[in-house]
């Protein structure tokens, strides 16, 4: 694999050293592409008036501008090592999914995918899909997770390979926005306007009339960037060539969202929770429902924006991490100046206000760790990119807040949310 890794950085800083006229390849990082260099020529903030949730964008693109991120060696090695099977592995054609068994093996209860019948129905038209391939590339994970966070949304990335000229997936809309990034090779799109404004999961939408123009219709190039907001329709056919390309799909939190989770919130309060006095009458349900208005308001005053999308980040499952050996021969009888501390997910801990009562929290995994706003400013500052000394930590800190952050950390490590190694070595510090 080393010498892998020597030939993609060797492209990448080819691919760098070519870009230009407003497209550049990857981060100087290595870690591909930003928001930012994604839209441009666009700043973010003329992308994100003119085009997010809004309409369709295309960029052209330079040969190997994302090669750093993944290529064929690399899926050749997740096909070979990884036991995949649907719904994280399908292979498409003609808008079908073709039958599990016609390219896996069956031995006992064990199924794993079958090389010479993968690659014949590949050679036959179908396209190979690899859902959630942030979760087995790290490179792709990091983008997923920088452009999730720049945009305040999830973000997942599937990988989608064809071969011939059959279409995988037929005309269709998403529920999510998506942006395309062409790794290599080319194919065909056609993009088409909504027939509903914002449409959300399960609905049931027409179609574009036959006479409706596509706003694209064209061939993408390697190094080509698409961005199509939920509900645009769309189809890709490759061209009679290798071609493969990765799409993120991207799903922020919707008005939707906010009042399932008021509801959450709402089963706290005895009048949202009583029987409508139906039997009452008219007089009864005119009454009642001056209380369910008044304590509506209450409850949308209680629980404000950005209650929600604490929530909502929190909410997001973390990535694992893991820096074996460290950190797990260490023991945790008590915290020292030396111990180093990192987190086990790959994003800051999130911090929980509750209007009603005022307390503050951290919210992990949907539990809510009680702690002072002092205690929940200072973790915030805890990274899963590298360490942080107890000693650095607590700089500045009184005792109190030092001994209520100590134990709660103690409380942290044990659920497996904080990395930490009472060791002695200063040279991560």
């Amino acid at each position: 694999m080393a010498e892998q890794d020597q030939a993609r950085m060797a492209r990448s800083a080819d691919a760098l050293s070519s870009s230009g006229d407003g497209i550049d390849a990857l981060s100087p990082s290595g870690d591909g592409p930003s928001l930012a260099e994604l839209v441009a020529p666009l700043s973010v903030a003329e992308f994100l008036a003119q085009h997010w949730n809004r309409s369709f964008r295309a960029w052209p693109g330079r040969a190997g501008r994302f090669s750093a991120l993944i290529d064929w060696d690399d899926i050749n090695h997740i096909l070979s090592a990884q036991r995949l099977e649907p719904p994280q592995l399908i292979l498409v054609r003609g808008g079908k999914n073709v039958p599990v068994e016609r390219f896996t093996h069956v031995s006992g209860s064990n199924r794993r995918i079958d090389a010479g019948a993968t690659t014949a129905q590949l050679a036959q038209g179908a396209t190979l899909v690899l859902s959630f391939v942030d979760e087995m590339v790290k490179r792709i994970g990091d983008l997923a997770d920088r452009l999730g966070g720049d945009l305040g949304a999830r973000c997942n990335v599937n990988l989608y390979a064809g071969w011939r000229a059959d279409h995988g997936f037929d005309l269709h809309w998403d529920h999510h926005d998506v942006f395309i990034l062409q790794i290599a090779g080319r194919k065909h799109w056609r993009v088409q306007r909504p027939t509903r404004d914002h449409p959300a999961r399960g609905e049931i939408v027409p179609p574009p009339a036959a006479d409706d123009a596509p706003v694209y219709d064209d061939i993408l190039e390697e190094g080509g960037v698409l961005y199509i907001p939920r509900g645009w329709w769309h189809v890709a056919t490759p061209v009679e060539e290798p071609s493969l390309h990765l799409t993120l799909a991207i799903t922020p939190p919707t008005g939707q969202d906010y009042l399932r989770w008021l509801v959450g919130k709402a089963a706290a309060e005895a009048v949202f929770r009583a029987d409508w006095p139906v039997a009452g009458g008219d007089a009864a349900t005119a009454a009642y429902w001056g209380e369910l208005g008044a304590a509506m308001q209450r409850l949308h005053a209680a629980h404000p924006p950005e209650a929600f999308l604490a929530e909502q980040q929190a909410s997001r499952v973390a990535r694992p991490l893991f820096t074996l050996p460290d950190f797990a021969a260490g023991t945790m009888a008590r915290l020292s100046p030396d111990s180093r501390l990192r987190l086990a997910g790959a994003r800051a801990l999130a911090r929980v206000h509750d209007a009603v009562s005022g307390d503050e929290g951290l919210d992990i995994g949907g539990r809510i760790f009680a702690c002072s706003a002092a205690v929940g400013s200072v973790l915030g500052r805890l990274s899963s990119e590298r360490d942080t000394r107890f000693a650095v930590l607590t700089e500045g800190l009184g005792d109190a807040v030092r001994r209520e952050l100590e134990q709660l950390l103690i409380r942290l490590v044990a659920t497996g949310a904080i990395f930490v190694d009472p060791g002695l070595d200063q040279s991560k510090a």
